[in-house]
C-alpha cells in the first residue's frame, strides 16, 4: 500500500476522534455552564442565610430566647444549603469529579460559619474577658456547640463542669445560699480557668505572657488592679464598657513572672 492510500484511509479515522473530542469538550462545557448555575443561586441563598441575626436592644431572659430561636434558624437554613451543595455535587460529579470537589470546598466552611455566627450571637452577654468566643454570661449549650463536646463532664446535685485540656468552665449553685430549697437549673458557668496554651482571650491573652504584655493588652479596659498585696496573685476587675458599671472579677497568677493562671468568675 503506497504512503498516500495509508493516508486516506488514516483521515476519516482522525476525523472521527476529533468528533468525538469536540462532543466531549461541548458536553463538559455544557454541564459546567449548568453546574455554575446551580451554584450561584445555592450561594445567593448562603448569604440570604448569613443575614439572619439576633435583634438588638435585648438584654436577660429575652435575648437568651431570642438566641435560641435565631440559632436554630440560622443552623437549619445552613443543613438546608448543605444539602443542596451536597446534591449538587453528587448530580455534576458524575460528569466530572472537579464539580464534586469544588462543592465540598464549599460545604467544609459551613460548620465553622454557624460557630462564628453562633459567637458573635452570644458576644452581648458575656461578662469578663471571653475565651475562644465563650465565656460567663454563655448557656452550656452555647459553650459545647462553639468549643466542641469536652473532655470531662460533671454534673453533680450543686456542680456542673465541662474540662478541655488546660480549660475548665464550672458552676457552683449550691453555696448556702438556697437554704434548703431546690437549687435553680443549671444555666452556664460562674467561672472559668484558663492554664493551657493554644487559647486565646477576647482580649488577646495568652498562658505565657509576660506580665508587662498582659497589662499592656488590659489597658483602658480595668476598674481595679492589685498587684502589690500577692505578686504572683494579681486582682483586678474587668470592664471595657465607658461607664464601668458591669466589672468583672478576673486573677491572674504569674509564675516567673508570666501568666501561668487566668480565672474569671462572679464570686
Amino acid at each position: 500500500m503506497t504512503g498516500s492510500n495509508r493516508r486516506l484511509r488514516i483521515l476519516p479515522v482522525l476525523a472521527a476522534v476529533f468528533l468525538i473530542l469536540l462532543s466531549v469538550l461541548t458536553t463538559g462545557c455544557g454541564e459546567e455552564e449548568k453546574y455554575n448555575k446551580e451554584k450561584a443561586a445555592i450561594l445567593e441563598e448562603l448569604k440570604l442565610v448569613q443575614q439572619i441575626k439576633v435583634p438588638e436592644g435585648l438584654q436577660g431572659e429575652a435575648l437568651d430566647e431570642a438566641i435560641v430561636k435565631t440559632a436554630k434558624q440560622h443552623k437549619d437554613a445552613m443543613a438546608k444549603v448543605n444539602d443542596k451543595l451536597q446534591k449538587l455535587g453528587d448530580t455534576y460529579g458524575k460528569a466530572d469529579a472537579r464539580f464534586k470537589k469544588d462543592a465540598e470546598e464549599i460545604r467544609k466552611s459551613l460548620q465553622q460559619d454557624h460557630i462564628n455566627w453562633l459567637k458573635a450571637a452570644v458576644a452581648p452577654k458575656i461578662k469578663g474577658d471571653s475565651v475562644m468566643g465563650v465565656g460567663i454570661g454563655c448557656r452550656w449549650e452555647e459553650i459545647e456547640e462553639i468549643l466542641g463536646e469536652p473532655i470531662e463532664k460533671k454534673n453533680t446535685g450543686g456542680l456542673t463542669e465541662f474540662k478541655y485540656p488546660g480549660l475548665v468552665f464550672n458552676e457552683i449553685r449550691d453555696r448556702g445560699e438556697n437554704d434548703g430549697k431546690p437549687l435553680p437549673p443549671s444555666y452556664g458557668p460562674d467561672a472559668y480557668y484558663m492554664t493551657g496554651t493554644g487559647y486565646t482571650t477576647g482580649c488577646g491573652i495568652q498562658i505565657g505572657m509576660p506580665k508587662a504584655q498582659v497589662l499592656e493588652l488590659y489597658k483602658g479596659k480595668l476598674t481595679s488592679l492589685d498587684d502589690r498585696t500577692d505578686p504572683k496573685f494579681i486582682l483586678m476587675k474587668y470592664d471595657p464598657t465607658p461607664d464601668h458599671r458591669h466589672a468583672y472579677n478576673q486573677i491572674m497568677q504569674l509564675t516567673d513572672g508570666k501568666l501561668s493562671r487566668l480565672i474569671v468568675a462572679k464570686h
